[in-house]
């Protein structure tokens, strides 16, 4: 999809939606992915900063001066993709859901990265962390060179999902988007998955998190509002 579309509720919709608050504020910082799978929604959200950027550079030619010195301003912002997952499917976990099971969502590191190249994504352009997030972690923090502007977690299970938290959660800002494809899993439990994790790191962070947009069957999204 290399259009975009607020009517659509799907990923690539929602990754739409976010992008669009990230340029609209001009909000410098990172994407970054727990949960990358088979590559789709980090593709997608490739897709749909290519969508802005285009929208950027129409706002440079735009007439009105003001557009284009806003524009001038934000256009040297450049964006790395970050995409964790342990390309061996989901780890050993104690949530007792057949779906989340240990193993299942088993994907390849090499197809995912040969998705990235044959979509133009550049090796300067994103980087893959293979294993656990607790080990992964500590490389991803030493290279991320900037905020996050985007923080997609999609990793289903509340181990993951805390783990994920504690590696990005010191990254985010004001703006900041903050995904989770799996919120409202496991009947919308607050002592499951991704809602018990967040929950914890809410009780523990600065932060501020306000609902922002649900989407797909279980989706639901955060702006981060405050320290």
């Amino acid at each position: 999809m290399l259009g975009g579309d607020l009517n659509r509720n799907d990923t690539a919709g929602a990754l739409h939606k976010a992008w669009g608050h990230i340029f609209t504020n001009h909000i410098r910082g990172d994407y970054v992915e727990f949960g990358v799978y088979h590559g789709d929604s980090f593709l997608a959200s490739f897709q749909q900063h290519k969508v802005f950027l285009r929208w950027l550079e129409g706002q440079l030619a735009s007439p009105e001066d003001w557009r284009r010195k806003v524009a001038q301003k934000y256009v040297s912002s450049k964006v790395h993709f970050h995409g964790f997952d342990t390309f061996a499917g989901m780890p050993e976990n104690s949530e007792e859901n057949v779906t989340f099971a240990e193993g299942t969502f088993f994907s390849s590191f090499d197809n995912v990265q040969n998705k990235c190249r044959r979509a133009g994504m550049g090796d300067e352009s994103y980087s893959l962390y293979k294993g656990l997030f607790s080990e992964t972690g500590p490389i991803f923090s030493q290279r991320l060179s900037s905020k996050i502007s985007i923080l997609n977690i999609d990793c289903d299970i509340y181990s993951s999902a805390r783990d994920a938290l504690n590696i990005a959660g010191e990254f985010l800002q004001v703006g900041s988007v903050v995904m989770f494809d799996d919120y409202n899993a496991y009947c919308a439990d607050n002592r499951a998955g991704e809602r018990r994790a967040f929950r914890e790191f809410c009780g523990k962070t600065s932060f501020k998190f306000e609902p922002w947009f649900t989407y797909q069957y279980s989706g639901q999204s955060f702006l981060c509002v405050e320290e």
